[in-house]
């Protein structure tokens, strides 16, 4: 005869408990996914802006130095 300390429902309430643990855990993993891979398009959008703005920076920058240039030629010549 084998003596059982543990009453019979406990390995079930364990077994339960676990597995509302695992359920949690899991949810929360899939929320955090769902909300990572929900932004990754406004996030490209927000990068190709940016892209985009370097881009008409650059070109204003050039601008601005054949602005320059002339400028300088013109305060030259008014000079002289």
């Amino acid at each position: 005869m084998s003596t059982n300390n543990n009453p019979p429902g406990a390995l079930e309430a364990v077994k339960d408990w676990l597995t509302v643990v695992v359920a949690v855990i899991t949810c929360i993993t899939a929320v955090i996914f769902w909300v990572q891979s929900s932004s990754d398009a406004k996030f490209e959008k927000v990068e190709s802006e940016i892209r985009s703005l370097k881009v008409d920076i650059d070109k204003i920058q050039e601008n601005n130095n054949k602005i320059l240039r002339i400028i300088g030629r013109l305060e030259g010549k008014l000079d002289n």
